[in-house]
């Protein structure tokens, strides 16, 4: 019965983005035990709502073992989150057994607890499970409200997933009632969403969906495609739930193209999935399959087994919809059985279970069984009143050249009855001759039509390409242009740089006090270090960012010509490569620069040889840890920087979010941490 192709979807969990369920269970495992030897009663209750979190993921023995001792103590600790965290999660437990009342009452008392407190995500959150629980009640139009209520405030606070979570549900919502448009339109807006958001699971639903609309257009190629394409994702992202429903789907594409052997192979994988899941809805659903496979094999007494089975399963969940349907499946078996008395009681009890359905799914295939009741107890006039009921509700699922099929079919069971069987068999013929003919004109003007389209489309696209073409050309044109006009005003900035620098080499030159050169050449330095820097930016291949090895070099290189300490000093730049933006990259060159300066001047005294290290490297969280040491003579108690130089150390070390730590052991040793997030 194609009722069933959609009852999987009411496992769709709303927060739960799950890892495999073996390692579930072993964090429970874990978690039990730690919930003995807490520290305190928060850590204990904390513990209780994760292990409580984990039971309304799957459908385990010893669901409510935490339930009394947590609510109270979160009374005790007063904790008003915990409390609505508490009442939102046995819930969802009680959700998954199908306690819908119970769920209920505590997604209300969580979402009255969480607007208080203004914890917009968890209302969100609340609110879609509520719908959640009155859709699996069966009341429909509660489950419509808080659907639309739902989608409103989720696009109010901007959560993405819960938006893709109602359009999810209400497409499921829809197709119960028949309502294939609109089922449509949601699974399409899901579809957006969950592309938009990369969530590899939300496009394995998005693939069920697209291959149950390939099966209704009978393309079974594309739809078989897209099923095992759901069954890989879900494999692939350790979410199993629901690939018993989508095994099933496959057995009944194999099960209406007649190969019952195939069929019956996907059956029972979707049976051995379901129970490795240890959930009654899997479970039910993959018996219910088994059971309409045999009933189509007319192998009656398998048939009614499987159905039995799976309307136990649905019972324990207390899933009405499902129970009405497994009914109705079960009088046409012990129709087939001849067994008329229990048929008449099955059907009467699908009618009462489903009586707030309002599903034209379920009128459809109820009436068609009640049909052939009548039929096979010879009351043909409720046959007839039956049959006409059956075609009523499966209008929504047909098309109009189907329909005409159908009212001409029932046209003629009418004629039947008074008109001569010669008559009524030439009238027949008639029918079908003017619908062949309708079909072919059909066909013709439909292939017109659509070769028109094509080539009007050709040509739209075609003038569309060209016009991108264009305007591609033209942004690259933009792009290259301003990257060049960058890289000649950094080019030009290092050129006025370079003359900076000369004038104070010159005016250097006529001084004749010692300290005032010092000050002169040290100021020549640090321009050059920033030179530097836009030398390499215009030079390099990223316009945004300087790789810091190369840069070090050339800055010390430039330094030491400077001193004329070539020969006798060596700088050693122990790192790898590291790219850092311009911001980051003069501070640390001015930094590096000072140090460099000054161990050069103090560090290797009356000429002797030495060696400077240095190293940049990014640690976690974005910090960025440069040490810069030397193995001169070293420095007698602490080095605050109370000239210029270290004034200027301390300033920039400041501006990066920095902290500066000295060692004199064997030399002179420097540690920088910078907090600078923009590090490539």
């Amino acid at each position: 019965m194609k009722f069933f192709v959609l009852l999987i979807a009411l496992m769709i969990q709303l927060v739960h983005s799950s890892p495999a369920q073996v390692s579930d269970r072993q964090r429970l495992d874990s978690i039990k035990m730690a919930i003995n030897v807490a520290e305190n009663d928060e850590k204990k209750l904390d513990l209780m709502l994760d292990a409580i979190m984990i039971h309304s993921w799957y459908d385990l023995p010893d669901a409510f073992v935490f339930e009394q001792e947590a609510f109270s103590l979160a009374d005790k600790t007063g904790n008003q989150k915990k409390i609505a965290e508490l009442h939102y999660r046995i819930g969802r437990v009680h959700w998954r057994r199908g306690n819908f009342k119970v769920a209920l009452d505590n997604h209300f008392k969580s979402l009255k607890i969480f607007r208080s407190l203004g914890e917009s995500k968890m209302i969100s959150n609340v609110m879609i499970s509520i719908a959640q629980d009155y859709l699996d009640s069966g009341s429909y139009q509660e489950a419509k409200k808080y659907l639309a209520d739902a989608l409103q405030y989720a696009r109010e606070i901007g959560e993405k997933r819960n938006v893709c979570a109602v359009y999810d549900i209400q497409a499921y919502l829809y197709e119960m009632e028949g309502n294939t448009t609109e089922s449509a339109k949601a699974l399409f807006e899901y579809l957006k969403i969950t592309e938009e958001l990369g969530d590899k699971v939300g496009i394995a639903h998005g693939a069920i969906g697209l291959g149950l609309n390939m099966y209704k257009m009978e393309n079974e190629i594309d739809a078989l495609k897209y099923f095992r394409m759901a069954i890989k994702a879900f494999r692939e992202t350790g979410e199993h739930d629901e690939i018993p429903y989508v095994e099933s789907l496959i057995g009944d594409i194999y099960k209406k193209n007649g190969n019952p052997a195939e069929a019956l192979k996907h059956y029972q994988q979707g049976l051995k999935v379901a129970e490795e899941q240890a959930s009654a809805q899997s479970i039910a659903h993959a018996y219910n399959s088994l059971g309409g496979f045999y009933l189509q094999q007319q192998n009656f007494a398998e048939s009614r087994k499987n159905f039995l089975i799976a309307l136990e399963r649905y019972r324990s969940v207390s899933n009405r919809g499902a129970i009405a349907n497994v009914f109705v499946a079960l009088g046409g078996v012990y129709t087939g059985l001849k067994e008329y008395r229990l048929a008449k009681i099955s059907f009467d009890s699908a009618r009462s279970y489903s009586k707030d359905l309002k599903s034209s799914l379920f009128d459809r295939d109820y009436y068609h069984g009640v049909q052939l009741l009548d039929s096979a107890t010879g009351n043909w006039k409720n046959a007839y009143l039956n049959y006409r009921q059956f075609t009523v509700a499966r209008d929504s699922t047909f098309n109009s050249e189907t329909l005409k099929k159908l009212v001409a079919s029932q046209m003629q069971y009418e004629s039947d009855k008074k008109t001569a069987e010669a008559k009524a068999e030439q009238e027949k013929k008639d029918v079908l001759a003017a619908a062949k003919l309708r079909r072919q004109r059909n066909i013709r003007n439909f292939s017109i039509a659509g070769l028109a389209l094509a080539i009007a489309f050709t040509v739209v696209v075609y003038r569309q390409r060209n016009k991108l073409a264009v305007e591609k050309k033209r942004t690259d044109d933009l792009l290259k242009d301003k990257e060049l006009l960058l890289r000649e005003i950094h080019h030009r900035v290092k050129n006025n740089l370079e003359v900076v620098s000369s004038l104070l080499a010159l005016q250097s030159a006529q001084i004749d006090d010692p300290n005032t050169k010092d000050a002169m050449l040290a100021g020549q330095n640090r321009v050059q270090s920033i030179g530097i820097v836009h030398q390499k930016l215009y030079q390099g291949d990223a316009l945004g960012t300087i790789e810091m090895k190369d840069y070090f070099i050339n800055l010390s290189e430039s330094i030491l010509d400077s001193f004329g300490a070539e020969g006798r000093v060596q700088v050693e730049c122990a790192m790898e490569r590291l790219n850092v933006d311009i911001d980051t990259a003069v501070p640390l060159g001015l930094i590096v620069n000072e140090l460099l300066t000054n161990t050069l001047k103090y560090a290797f005294p009356n000429g002797r040889d030495g060696k400077v290290q240095i190293s940049l490297q990014k640690k976690e969280k974005g910090i960025l840890q440069l040490v810069v040491s030397d193995n001169g003579v070293g420095k007698n108690g602490d080095t605050k920087g109370t000239g210029f130089g270290g004034q200027l150390v301390a300033l920039l070390t400041t501006q990066l979010n920095g902290t500066m730590k000295e060692v004199s052991a064997n030399g002179t040793h420097l540690y920088f941490e910078f907090k600078v997030d923009r590090a490539a």
